[in-house]
């Protein structure tokens, strides 16, 4: 994701500098808003904190951070000194550390309070930090002096115009009553399943201006925190333009001739196989197609880098080096293992965005399926990825596998919602015949457009792929996709 975005004009939004969050608070901050930023220890608030401060400082503001915790602020800065965020150049003036404990211990919340005005005046801040809210709550006398401390705190934002970031760890509920009075509450945690963890922002209250709903993932890196927006929060809700009478082929003559009138622009197609059926062939034959037509393209993998990728197809045939050297053909290659289904999305569609996109292949859908820890979304999010590269006008190829090599059962993964998700549906599969592996290729499916739909051997050979004329064999050899017994009848 790109990290483009800028800090705002203080009398309008404080941008926080952290990719992806703005786009989720609808751009930025509130400028003069008090606001609670909540999660247990570890969920990276400090770490936020810190990263908005030094991406003010570097546009001019000043900001003052104010810690109300033991730990000294050496220690704080031996901690942020490896992130790429921080420059030791805009201390103390861009960046201004104060420690408020002694304060609280000795004078309770009036003497903070007083603390934090003069400290604010002093250095003409535009940012307060408050590091450690919770403590601050615990030396309250009552729930209601507690309030009064927020309450003040709001009249001193909006008179010197600062706009002030709570942080506080989570201790009984998440919100707290008295959190009700500040501007905005967004919430950092994370979660665990099994030995799988990962990490989650909600915008649980945010007075100024609509926020993209529900649960955003972030991760935390070298260069600080980085949120993915859910994709379902911000798909486009209008209808794609209409491609005309733009259709593509694989560049195979053999396979195009089965539907002569081809692909429809902005289409979604779903191959469907077991391993080895030739699902990545057909989709690397799709896109060498594009690039002798002058398309962009994008390659997503999940099981082969791109050194084996480019070898195993130039075996059948088919050149992608060149164009992934002079950048027409992207490979984005992501190692099947914890992967965030958010930060797969962003990855796609950046890249078809950014170098206008007209055919991906995505090679490995089951991958993609088995990065979200929760199944429940997998047909929403699919929906959304799908919606999205039809109004970029993307031509889409999926990839995945079915379970089964041989045997009765077609094994249509219903739980993706390939039917909602694809107008064309082709499904490979193998059969033993005459002590021989054979692979056969079928069209389920294809919307707006005549096939062929009969059963058909295809072979792959180094000159390329070729599909040959309908099979013929007895059906119980076709659904078993094992050879039949000598003398066995035919239906």
């Amino acid at each position: 994701m790109s990290s483009s975005e800028q800090p705002a004009r203080q009398d309008a939004r404080v941008s926080t500098g952290v990719p992806g969050l703005d786009a989720v608070l609808g751009g930025g901050l509130v400028s003069s808003g008090v606001y609670i930023f909540v999660g247990e220890p570890g969920a990276g608030k400090t770490l936020f904190a810190n990263q908005l401060c030094y991406h003010q400082g570097r546009a001019g503001a000043r900001c003052l951070y104010v810690t109300l915790l033991a730990e000294s602020h050496a220690r704080m800065l031996a901690n942020m000194r490896d992130m790429a965020f921080f420059d030791s150049a805009l201390l103390p003036e861009g960046v201004y550390y104060v420690s408020g404990f002694r304060t609280l211990e000795e004078h309770g919340l009036p003497g903070l309070l007083e603390l934090l005005r003069r400290e604010v005046r002093n250095h003409n801040a535009s940012i307060l930090v408050l590091d450690g809210l919770v403590q601050a709550q615990e030396a309250a006398g009552s729930s209601r002096d507690f309030k009064k401390f927020i309450h003040e705190l709001q009249v001193a934002a909006g008179l010197t115009r600062f706009t002030a970031l709570l942080l506080t760890s989570a201790n009984g509920p998440a919100v707290h009553p008295e959190y009700t009075m500040v501007d905005g509450i967004l919430e950092l945690r994370e979660r665990t399943q099994g030995v799988r963890s990962w990490r989650e922002l909600q915008v649980r209250k945010f007075r100024g201006s609509p926020t993209l709903h529900g649960v955003h993932a972030f991760r935390i890196t070298s260069d600080g925190l980085e949120v993915f927006p859910r994709l379902e929060s911000r798909v486009q809700r209008t209808p794609p333009t209409d491609p005309g009478a733009h259709r593509l082929h694989f560049g195979v003559p053999s396979l195009d001739a089965l539907f002569p009138e081809g692909l429809a622009a902005g289409s979604t197609s779903l191959l469907l196989g077991p391993p080895g059926a030739g699902k990545t062939l057909l989709g690397s034959s799709f896109l060498a197609e594009g690039l002798k037509q002058g398309e962009h393209c994008l390659y997503m993998g999940f099981y082969e880098p791109p050194n084996r990728l480019l070898g195993k197809v130039a075996s059948a045939g088919i050149d992608l080096g060149g164009a992934m050297a002079d950048g027409r053909l992207n490979f984005i290659w992501q190692p099947p293992s914890e992967c965030i289904l958010d930060v797969l999305a962003d990855q796609l569609l950046s890249d078809v965005r950014r170098r206008n996109v007209k055919r991906v292949f995505v090679d490995g859908l089951s991958a993609m399926q088995q990065a979200s820890p929760e199944p429940a979304r997998i047909n929403s999010f699919f929906a959304a990825l799908t919606q999205e590269l039809r109004c970029a006008g993307t031509t889409t190829l999926f990839g995945m596998e079915t379970p089964r090599l041989f045997g009765p059962v077609l094994d249509v993964p219903m739980e993706v919602g390939p039917s909602a998700v694809a107008e064309n549906l082709f499904f490979l599969r193998h059969v033993e015949l005459e002590g021989r592996l054979r692979r056969l290729l079928s069209i389920f499916k294809m919307r707006d457009t005549h096939y062929d739909p009969t059963l058909r051997e295809f072979v792959i050979t180094p000159q390329g792929i070729e599909v040959l004329p309908p099979f013929s064999v007895a059906v119980d050899t076709l659904l078993t996709g094992l050879a039949r017994h000598p003398g066995a009848g035919h239906f």
